[in-house]
């Protein structure tokens, strides 16, 4: 019976080994699986890390100005469509936003409808400004109304701090009562409140008006208010062929520096443009000081792919996106 015990034992043994040797081979499978999910998994995020560095090589991020906005989405239409591997993406945020935006480095081109405040050259030292554009500010009152032509002088009581509706304004088929302007930092805003109030008057200070959300709320804020007048740039105020939009009138300015009376349109705004690049004494067209540039702003040196871009928006092949936008390109006033 000892031996039978033994040799029972010594049999089982076998088997157990057997066992043994099964559970150690899917242990080391389930290991091996696990191995090679992780190198799969390693590769797979390699190769999407890859994929997104070959991405953003070709990919432009455009942030800032409301005015330049449109233009800018035309422009990157017809980029593209000619540059399919290229990707070009367009966000609001005003011209402050813009410089901003750029000088932190979070886009790689800033807009803005201005120049850049000494203040903002002294936070951003390596921020350069390439100019693409121009464009005009007008002062637009509801279709329903009647205003002629507005002295300057009673804009500035307007917009200003005396907060006065007189001249052209009070003797409106509707009188003018309420005042809108851009509510955040922009260069339609800082480029009236030169225009009215001095050089010196200080970015989004001195006008006394309702603040609405780009150019867009304030064309939408007049439209439902009879008895008020804004500003917005050309752009919004015009279709592609020069007409203006349905729910306002654009009002004539009467400015000392300009003989005359000139209704604000793309031919006076352009011929606006045309002076104040060349620094030739103020014409007969619309005023000056309501011309601005339309700006991009690069931080240190632009990559190839951003230099070409921007290369194209200054040439005269850029011209056309422009002028849809209600805008003119760089090449048609220098």
């Amino acid at each position: 019976m000892a031996n039978l015990k033994q040799n029972n034992d010594m049999a089982v043994s076998p088997i157990v080994a057997t066992l043994v040797l099964i559970v150690v081979a899917v242990i080391g499978a389930v290991a091996v699986g696990t191995i090679m999910g992780t190198f799969s998994t390693d590769v797979s995020n390699q190769a999407n890390a890859g994929d997104a560095a070959g991405a953003s090589s070709t990919e432009i991020l455009i942030a800032g100005s409301t005015t330049v906005q449109p233009a800018s989405e035309e422009l990157a239409k017809v980029y593209m469509a000619a540059h399919p591997g290229i990707k070009i993406t367009v966000q609001a945020g005003g011209s402050g936003a813009g410089v901003s935006s750029v000088g932190s480095g979070i886009v790689d081109i800033g807009s803005a409808s201005r120049a850049m405040s000494d203040a903002e050259m002294t936070s951003y030292p390596d921020v350069e400004t390439y100019q693409i554009g121009g464009s005009g500010v007008v002062f637009i009152v509801n279709d329903a109304n009647t205003v002629a032509a507005v002295a300057k002088a009673d804009l500035a009581n307007a917009f200003g701090a005396n907060d006065v509706f007189g001249g052209a304004l009070a003797t409106a088929t509707t009188p003018i009562t309420d005042a809108y302007q851009r509510s955040e930092a922009s260069g339609t805003e800082d480029t009236v409140s030169k225009y009215l109030l001095g050089p010196d008057s200080a970015m989004n200070k001195n006008l006394n008006a309702t603040g609405q959300v780009g150019n867009s709320g304030v064309l939408a804020a007049v439209k439902g208010n009879a008895a008020s007048i804004g500003f917005v740039d050309l752009g919004y105020a015009v279709d592609a062929s020069g007409n203006e939009v349905s729910g306002i009138d654009i009002v004539p300015v009467i400015d000392g520096a300009v003989t005359g009376t000139v209704a604000p349109s793309k031919t006076s705004v352009l011929a606006a443009l045309k002076d104040e690049k060349a620094k030739a004494t103020q014409q007969n067209n619309y005023p000056q000081g309501l011309v601005r540039p339309l700006n991009y702003m690069i931080k240190g040196t632009p990559s190839s792919v951003v230099k070409n871009y921007i290369t194209f928006c200054q040439s005269p092949g850029s011209i056309d996106s422009f002028n849809k936008a209600g805008m003119f390109g760089l090449a048609e006033f220098s």
